[in-house]
Order: C-alpha cells, then structure tokens, then sequence
C-alpha cells in the first residue's frame, strides 16, 4: 500500500484542523494559575493549608518572645537584685540554669518544630545539628548553674526548689547522653535499635525540660521574688507555663508518630 505523499498528508492535517475548529468550546479542569509559582517551579499549597502555616507560625514567634521576655526578667533580676551590685553565686546560678533551660534547651527542642520559625527551613540533618549543638550549650549552662547554686547552700538540698533542681539536672544529663546514642543509633543497627533509642531520648528530654521549668516556675512563686516582682510574678509564671505545654506538643507527636511505626 502507498504512503501518502507529504502534500496529501497536509490536506489532512487541514482537514482535520477545519473540523476541530467547529468542535464547541469545552474548558480543561487544570490548576489555578497562581497555584504555580514561574520563578521557583514549585506548586502552592492550598489557600487554607498555607493560612494555617503562617498562623502556627506567628503561634510560634509569639513564643519565642516570651521566652526572650522570660530570659530578660531573670537576667535583670540576677544582675540588680544586690543593692551594692555585688553579683555572688546565687545570681550566677539564677543567670546559667536560666538561661540554660529557659534559652538553650527550650529552643533546642523547638528546633525540632515543624512550624519552628527560624528553623522550619532545615532540612533534618541540619535541623539535628542545631538541636545538638543547643542542648550542648543548655547542659553546660544548666550544670554550672546547678553546682552555684548548690555550692550557695554549702550542698544542702531541703527545698522543693533545690529538689527539682538537681532532678532536672539528672533528667538533662541523661538526656545529652541519650541523644548522643541516638546521634550514632543508625550507625550501630547491630547492637542498637534506632526508634527505642529515639523514644527514650525525646522522653529523658521532655522530662528535663518540664522538671527544669517547674524548678524556674517554683522560684518565681519563692517568698524572695515574688515579694520583690509583685505582680511580676504572676506573669512570668503564666509565660513558662504556656512555654512548657507549647514546648512539649511536638515531642509528644513524635512519640506517638515512631511507636505507630514499631519499635
């Protein structure tokens, strides 16, 4: 059988467009065109989806200014509470387990955050280091705070605020050392399961920070601050509480996410 020429399969193609020109008119179901964003490449999410995303992350800066707003109080507290300036171990152990539980280890489990937001950019290793390097920092300032404020009261502990103290010290040790097993947990499969490893290490870890916040909390409500803050007092209490149960959201969902997976 013989091909058509090329001049026969033009009048085809004529043909053929002649008839699709008097075909009605019927609209294609494609995206929005401004779901596509030309510069990136990349497709939008939904309206609703990215209006969430900006509200959990306004949520998110509103806490990190309480935190700011926390760790300025102490400071401020610490550093004028002597009425000569003198700054002794007791203003150094307000300043360092401050800083280290209220900054340090605080931010560095809101690392973790997915709607963190100086952080939700990372990509997960990233995100891994960063947490380490704080809860690196957070241990060291909460361990020197601790041993100040033990070595004030000659190492005695007989109040609740000493108590929690020096348990939340044990849970913050704890947990640096189990975050490091988890660190290298996926290099050692052999001898280590990764998500126990990771279980124990996101429990520790809420258990230092919720133990070293209610320490901060028992302070803030001692005779000696609240007497000089007033009302003070009353709101910086207030803030640590919001930070906690903010604070510990994320990890619980994990908890829950990597037991659902199997241990």
């Amino acid at each position: 059988m013989d091909r058509p020429s090329t001049s026969q399969q033009s009048i085809q193609k004529v043909e053929m467009f002649e008839v699709r020109e008097h075909v009605p008119y019927q609209a294609e179901v494609t995206r929005a065109p401004a779901a596509y964003d030309e510069e990136s490449g990349e497709m939008y999410g939904s309206s609703w989806t990215s209006a969430w995303t900006a509200i959990c992350q306004f949520v998110n800066l509103l806490h990190h200014m309480q935190i700011a707003i926390v760790v300025f109080c102490v400071w401020r507290y610490a550093l004028t509470s002597n009425a000569d300036g003198t700054i002794t171990n007791l203003q150094l152990h307000i300043v360092f387990a401050g800083t280290g539980y209220q900054l340090f280890l605080v931010e560095s489990v809101l690392t973790l955050h997915r709607h963190n937001a100086w952080s939700f950019q990372l990509s997960k290793d990233s995100k891994r280091i960063v947490h380490g390097c704080l809860q690196v920092l957070g241990s060291i300032f909460v361990l020197a705070g601790t041993f100040l404020g033990l070595a004030h009261v000659n190492m005695q502990v007989n109040t609740a605020h000493g108590i929690c103290g020096v348990i939340a010290l044990a849970f913050t040790m704890l947990s640096f050392i189990s975050g490091i097993i988890a660190l290298f947990s996926s290099k050692v499969r052999l001898l280590l399961r990764s998500n126990p490893v990771k279980i124990v290490h996101m429990a520790v870890g809420m258990s230092a920070i919720t133990m070293g916040l209610v320490t901060m909390i028992i302070g803030f409500n001692s005779v000696g601050f609240s007497t000089s803050q007033g009302s003070l007092s009353t709101a910086l209490i207030t803030f640590v509480v919001m930070i906690l149960v903010y604070t510990l959201i994320q990890p619980v969902v994990n908890i829950i996410s990597t037991v659902r997976k199997g241990l």
